[in-house]
């Protein structure tokens, strides 16, 4: 019973190591992976030919932007100009009001009824014209009753004269008579004066500019009655800082314009520059004369004056819509044949359309001046006006002599 005991023992341990030796070999054969058949199959799950992969390569998907293939851009529509050589000038800006020559308000001299209005506001009027007359009969009475006794002296004086010469009269009644006759032509000349202050006239030739009394209105010795002012020719008073009073001349031309028609300049130019300085602001003030004001400007209206300081001859200019302002820097698009080239520059003095260009370009390099929001460095281009002279391929893209052009944005 030993003997079968132990021979069953030892069956049962060969069995033990056989199902250990077995799970190692599984274990080994897991970690070193899949069969060489199973690992070819997954490397050519693709299911692309071994030749077309060979062709395809690293860059197999060239041409192509998510399945798409990538179209040229096309060149973008511009306006060019050419950069020429012109006379830039610098300017310095004012404002200022305009003013009458002489402007005077026409106080009553005398009481009365207004009886008469001769003229309303707005109206030009000539040195010496009536203007308003006051009620003035009882002025007209005394300048008759002062006459009649005025002629009466004169002629008693005239008749002791002719006395005295044929040595019927004393020279005392003589001189007594000749008093008495200046004295009545005084108060007759006195009388005239009077009847005068109630008349209103016009001291120099100007426009009405206010009616201060109505038609029937009793005034005052002292009371407003209108306003005169001398509009031919009008001023505007400039106070500028003496650095560009440095610059100006009498009779230099001056650009005025009225907010009122800022389409219509004004002729103006300097008559008078201050011979001192305003120590509280530093500026010197300037006289500058409107001479042919028209219906553009009034007394009064608000102008802007752009005075020249400076002029450059012959500066490199371009028109100032191609400027592309940028993080503090200014840039030009240079067209070169159909593309585009980005540069910086340098600018000087403008004026309304054109600004010099200091550095940074040349004269005759043409720059994009319509379109430049779509450009980039390199892109193609289209001028939509190219200049047939240029030679230089400015001719736009696509159109054939004679053919039109499309215009930007159809």
């Amino acid at each position: 019973m030993k003997f079968m005991g132990s021979r069953r023992s030892r069956v049962i341990g060969a069995c033990v190591l056989a199902a250990l030796a077995a799970g190692a070999v599984f274990t080994v054969i897991q970690r070193r992976g899949p069969a060489p058949t199973e690992a070819l199959a997954a490397a050519d799950s693709t299911g692309v030919p071994d030749s077309s992969r060979a062709q395809a390569g690293p860059e197999g998907k060239k041409g192509k932007k998510n399945g798409k293939e990538k179209k040229e851009e096309p060149p973008v529509p511009v306006e060019v100009a050419t950069a020429a050589a012109r006379d830039i000038p610098s300017y310095f800006n004012a404002t200022g009001s305009l003013e009458a020559k002489s402007q005077v308000a026409l106080i009553a001299k005398a009481g009365g009824q207004v009886v008469r209005l001769a003229v309303e506001e707005g109206a030009f009027v000539d040195r010496g014209q009536v203007l308003l007359e006051l009620d003035h009969r009882e002025e007209a009475l005394l300048v008759e009753q002062t006459r009649v006794k005025a002629d009466n002296a004169q002629r008693e004086l005239e008749r002791i004269q002719g006395l005295v010469e044929k040595g019927l009269g004393s020279d005392k009644d003589f001189e007594a008579n000749k008093e008495a006759a200046k004295v009545a032509q005084l108060e007759h000349e006195l009388a005239q004066v009077k009847l005068e202050n109630t008349i209103v006239r016009a001291p120099f030739s100007g426009q009405i500019t206010v009616r201060h009394v109505e038609l029937g209105q009793t005034v005052n010795v002292g009371t407003e009655l209108l306003e005169l002012a001398d509009v031919s020719p009008l001023e505007v008073k400039l106070y500028l800082p003496e650095k560009v009073v440095s610059r100006l001349k009498i009779g230099q031309p001056v650009e005025l314009r009225s907010d009122v028609a800022p389409d219509t300049p004004l002729e103006g130019g300097v008559t008078r520059i201050a011979p001192s300085v305003d120590p509280a602001t530093s500026t010197v003030k300037v006289t500058l004369e409107v001479t042919n004001p028209g219906d553009a400007a009034r007394v009064g209206s608000f102008v802007r004056a752009r005075i020249t300081t400076d002029v450059v001859e012959q500066a490199v200019a371009v028109p100032k819509k191609a400027l592309v302002p940028e993080a503090g820097v200014t840039y030009l698009f240079l067209a070169e044949a159909d593309t585009v080239r980005k540069v910086p520059v340098t600018t000087g003095y403008s004026d309304d359309d054109f600004i010099e260009i200091t550095g940074g370009l040349d004269l005759g390099q043409r720059v994009v001046t319509v379109g430049q929001g779509g450009l980039r460095p390199g892109s193609k281009i289209k001028d939509l006006h190219p200049d047939p002279a240029a030679g230089d391929g400015s001719r736009a893209e696509g159109a054939a002599d004679g053919e039109p052009v499309a215009e930007l944005g159809n």
